[in-house]
């Protein structure tokens, strides 16, 4: 597996390269425009430049911002303006995949539907890959179980351009003790029976500093969450995921992203050979 960070991309692409290298990134994330505003972006024909030199080093995945909520796209117009802004930006940049959380809804059957339509329309207007992630269910987030992630697959159209990242943290904060092989198992084989392994695009490899089944998303430091490092030993050394990307979203803390790196690291196969920092 390809391990990176979600890195910052607020004094610019050039600075994110410098920041991703330097961690010995080897797959990255970015939000393409500020995540806590609803203003959009003009993107400079230096923008696009810089971005190029960070793409050219590694693959770059997009995550959609803190503000559009995808399962209420009937309600207020900005969630479905802001999704299709960042899917456009992402186009111009050159990232072919964005990861989105489904979004919040009461209603979770109309949440899902309005999730599934939302992708719909990206795919109607942008060649954009759109990631579902999986959530820890906290109030009435969608996307806490196969069953939800499922529901949504069917609704979209363009299967083949709909994949799924894989939140570690949320999946055991949404119920799956994955601690415990049988149980990752146990999830491996739902998911591969319902949607297929083959449609999982990306991990996020986050530890929990929430219980089992606390439905609270709480990100934390590798192994020193609830979750631990044997489970994370066993993830990065499957080799059905061994070309997939693993990035990992701790909180940024000190020096913590070095040492979440360091340790990652030592989880690796001892022969696979990895770039350093």
């Amino acid at each position: 597996m390809k391990i990176g960070f979600h890195v910052s991309i607020a004094k610019g692409f050039d600075d994110t390269l410098k920041g991703a290298k330097a961690l010995g990134c080897e797959v990255a994330q970015v939000f393409v425009k500020n995540p806590r505003s609803w203003e959009q972006r003009v993107l400079s024909d230096a923008d696009l430049a810089a971005f190029g030199r960070l793409s050219a080093e590694l693959p770059v995945f997009a995550h959609l911002s803190y503000l559009p909520n995808l399962a209420k796209i009937d309600g207020d117009e900005r969630n479905l303006k802001g999704l299709l802004h960042e899917a456009a930006l992402c186009e111009k940049l050159g990232i072919g995949s964005l990861v989105v959380h489904p979004g919040s809804r009461p209603d979770r059957l109309s949440g899902a539907r309005m999730t599934a339509e939302a992708i719909d329309r990206v795919h109607d207007r942008h060649d954009v890959t759109v990631l579902i992630e999986n959530t820890a269910g906290q109030g009435n987030v969608i996307g806490r179980d196969v069953e939800e992630l499922a529901r949504m697959y069917e609704g979209v159209s363009n299967k083949e351009k709909t994949l799924f990242c894989i939140d570690t943290a949320h999946l055991f904060e949404s119920g799956w003790d994955i601690r415990k092989k049988g149980v990752w198992k146990g999830f491996l084989d739902e998911f591969e029976r319902t949607l297929g392994l083959d449609r999982i695009g990306l991990f996020h490899l986050n530890d929990s500093k929430a219980a089992a089944g606390s439905h609270a998303d709480r990100h934390w430091h590798i192994g020193q969450g609830e979750i631990g490092l044997t489970f994370f030993r066993m993830l990065v050394r499957d080799k059905r995921f061994a070309h997939l990307g693993g990035v990992m979203e701790t909180p940024k803390m000190g020096n913590m992203d070095e040492v979440n790196m360091e340790v990652m690291r030592s989880l690796l196969p001892p022969l696979v050979p990895r770039s350093s920092s």
